[in-house]
């Protein structure tokens, strides 16, 4: 399939092919060996959001802008890290790390050791998701790298905004080093190996879901995940007339903070007391929450999970509630059947979402209607069940709703890990053309500044490829990989 060219790809060739003499260009940056190049779509999280380390089905885009990696080699063992903005004139920011940090005596280091590494100065804190997958790419794929290499990251989106940036600059590292090192690994490995490096080195408590759709998410359609633990079930066709788009609530959210990790504790804390409950009556425990149906939730567990436990209370009933990537800490106070009863709803909701747009794809107007109508739910269980919803957020939704169907617009709902970020949104074309740049001038009112609206969509990584890019004698030529 031939795409079009990226606005991230278009500005790094317009940039390369500068002179010698332009310090704007990437010239002081790379030198005449070859460049390799991958890019990376922001995702847009339609259904499913914090569903996904519970196990559940999840729904994703992929927008139109996203972020482009690009390597070369260099003769020491520095890795040379330069972020930059795409889209107009911007500072670039830049660090250095030598590549024996990553090391301990003969072997490659731990990752305590290094996420104490990338965080111990805060000012270059944000090349943790860069370094870290570098570094777990070496780790858990036993890599020796003799040489290091500079990387230019350059990001048409924002970051903190719930559009998945995070995993793009980890799955566009992953995916640069995949086609120059020639490793081969599939979308699978390299989503996993980007989950790993947020996990255990940037030290953010995701699921997977982020990553599998930055990697592979098609272009034009809607990528159906299931997350046990990971894996693209297909493609979810978006109703011909009808699409997606995001609005920045421009309160910015972070998986790494502690209203998102204390929901995700307090679902693995329902879990492991759902278990308990099972194993009494002689049922095996289940692995994930979304086993369970919401029914059978409700009828034998949801009366026996507290609403809220103290942390040294449930240690000490419990010992531990089984999550690798997050820590109770014993003098907080955690909610338990909110965070444990989303994932259930949610994984239905989805299962439902998916089958009315499958439904709508003739036209139908009340599956379109009963699509939406999951958005809301999901949006309304974020809000009561996690609590990670915010007044930003409930304004753009609520702005939605009152339009409704009758004006085109089905269903919004908050989007990844909440407390602020983006909303999705989903209606027919010409009604997002015409209503989402108004509900973006009413909530600029409000708050004073005007909210960045995402649209478009473009090629997963896997599905773009990658580029290779060579300077002969009428300078840099372009091959795809």
């Amino acid at each position: 399939m031939k795409h079009h060219l990226p606005l991230e790809l278009s500005e790094f060739e317009q940039l390369l092919c500068k002179p010698n003499s332009d310090p704007t260009g990437f010239a002081g940056f790379f030198n005449s060996g070859e460049v390799w190049v991958a890019r990376v779509p922001a995702r847009l999280d339609v259904m499913g959001g914090i569903a996904d380390y519970s196990g559940a089905n999840v729904c994703e885009a992929v927008l139109g802008h996203g972020m482009l990696m690009a390597l070369q080699p260099r003769t020491d063992r520095t890795l040379r890290i330069r972020s930059a903005q795409a889209g107009g004139r911007s500072l670039p920011v830049e660090t250095r790390i030598p590549l024996d940090y990553f090391t301990s005596g003969d072997s490659v280091g731990n990752y305590a050791q290094v996420r104490e590494l990338c965080h111990a100065n805060p000012i270059s804190a944000w090349a943790a998701y860069i370094g870290g997958s570098i570094f777990t790419l070496l780790k858990e794929e036993n890599i020796h790298l003799p040489y290091g290499f500079s990387f230019l990251l350059l990001s048409a989106v924002p970051m903190n905004v719930g559009i998945g940036s995070s995993a793009a600059v980890e799955i566009g590292t992953l995916s640069c080093l995949n086609a120059y090192l020639g490793l081969k690994l599939d979308g699978a490995r390299i989503a996993r190996l980007g989950q790993m490096a947020e996990n255990h080195v940037v030290g953010a408590p995701c699921g997977i879901m982020d990553q599998i759709a930055c990697a592979s998410g098609g272009e034009g359609r809607l990528t159906h995940i299931l997350c046990r633990p990971g894996a693209v079930m297909g493609h979810v066709e978006i109703p011909p007339g009808t699409g997606f788009v995001g609005i920045n609530s421009m309160v910015r959210h972070s998986v790494a903070g502690n209203a998102y990790g204390n929901v995700r504790i307090g679902a693995f804390m329902g879990k492991k007391m759902i278990n308990e409950i099972r194993a009494k009556t002689g049922r095996s425990p289940v692995n994930y929450l979304t086993e369970i149906s919401s029914a059978e939730f409700q009828a034998e567990y949801e009366k026996e999970i507290p609403e809220t436990i103290l942390g040294s209370e449930f240690l000490e009933k419990f010992r531990t509630h089984d999550d690798p990537v997050t820590t109770i800490q014993p003098d907080a106070n955690y909610r338990v059947v909110g965070p444990a009863r989303h994932p259930v709803g949610e994984n239905e909701r989805v299962l439902k979402f998916m089958e009315a747009l499958r439904a709508a794809k003739n036209g139908d107007e009340k599956a379109l209607i009963t699509a939406g109508e999951q958005m809301y739910g999901a949006h309304e269980s974020y809000r009561d069940n996690c609590k990670l919803s915010v007044p930003e957020v409930n304004f753009l939704v609520e702005a939605v709703q009152k339009r409704g169907a009758k004006a085109g617009l089905y269903g919004a709902k908050i989007t990844g890990g909440g407390t602020g970020g983006t909303v999705a949104i989903f209606g027919k074309i010409e009604a997002l053309k015409q209503h989402i740049p108004q509900i973006a001038n009413e909530f600029s009112r409000i708050i004073g500044d005007k909210p960045d609206i995402f649209e478009g969509t473009s090629p997963g990584a896997i599905e773009f490829g990658a580029k290779r890019y060579v300077f002969g004698p009428t300078g840099w030529k372009r091959f795809d990989v």
